[in-house]
């Protein structure tokens, strides 16, 4: 065993005495399940065993299937840390267990990878996962006009405006000098603004069309190029009533957009496959 497997071995050993739980991602046209939270029982040679912490059907012909894991440790550097880590595996064998729940022995994990909870991941978007954007100022009394947007997708396209990094609680907007020197736009700290995301995730249900009112919460400006950086925190999220022409909001709950959250794990998570295949040719 080499120190990379002796240092995931004791990570999750560690992971078993705190009883932490581990969120395993299924193939969900096979399974039925997207999703499956575990207790983590042993960790060895032998495999991983892992049992499902509520009632699951499965059966042999889960063996085989691709599965990635997400779990936490508390780590003591100083003081206690959360960390969390991310692997790839392999189902070897699966049953019913006690009481209905899916017992599953995985494949030991080859590594693990250094992680963050779902709802504190940030990431630039890669081409074609973003279909459009669009972005207006929002005042609360006359609201926005949504056929005059201050920022329209072939900004975006363009690479004038860009999304530099984005998360379930807010995001980070770049701006090209080039697009302000054309558009004055008044987008002052604490300004409101309305943003329209189309997203591009077919492993998952729905349209994925996101209607964000968000507030300028940081502001910076790059005295050598002029560009400028807005950090945006969501305020609400909504959807819009075609009938009534109108959007029907609701307040962020927690500093997250759950929809967001869970397209941002899957990219994530494919950004974390392909770095692993790269290190491995």
């Amino acid at each position: 065993m080499n120190a990379h497997a002796k240092t995931s071995r004791r990570l999750m050993e560690e992971a078993i005495a705190q009883r932490a739980r581990c969120f395993l991602a299924l193939p969900e046209p096979i399974t039925g399940l997207g999703e499956l939270l575990c207790a983590i029982l042993e960790s060895s040679s032998r495999g991983l065993m892992l049992e499902s912490v509520g009632k699951a059907a499965c059966g042999p012909h889960w063996a085989g299937l691709p599965v990635t894991g997400f779990f936490r440790v508390k780590l003591r550097r100083g003081q206690a840390e959360e960390t969390f880590y991310t692997f790839d595996s392999r189902i070897r064998e699966a049953a019913p267990g006690r009481a209905g729940t899916a017992r599953l022995v995985l494949d030991e994990p080859r590594a693990l990878v250094f992680g963050q909870r779902r709802k504190s991941l940030r990431l630039e978007p890669e081409s074609g996962q973003v279909k459009s954007a669009f972005l207006w100022r929002y005042d609360k009394g006359e609201g926005f006009t949504l056929n005059a947007p201050s920022l329209r997708d072939v900004d975006f396209r363009s690479g004038q405006a860009r999304l530099a990094d984005i998360s379930a609680g807010g995001l980070r907007l770049a701006l090209r000098a080039a697009l302000l020197r054309q558009r004055p736009l008044e987008l002052p700290k604490g300004q409101r603004v309305v943003v329209h995301l189309e997203l591009n995730e077919p492993r998952l249900p729905g349209e994925h069309d996101f209607w964000i009112v968000a507030r300028v919460r940081h502001l910076s400006r790059d005295d050598l190029s002029g560009d400028r950086l807005l950090g945006l925190e969501f305020l609400a999220s909504g959807q819009l009533d075609h009938q009534a022409g109108k959007i029907r909001w609701q307040p962020v709950q927690g500093h997250i957009i759950p929809g967001l959250m869970e397209i941002f794990f899957h990219w994530d998570l494919d950004k974390r496959r392909a770095k692993s295949v790269d290190l491995h040719r």
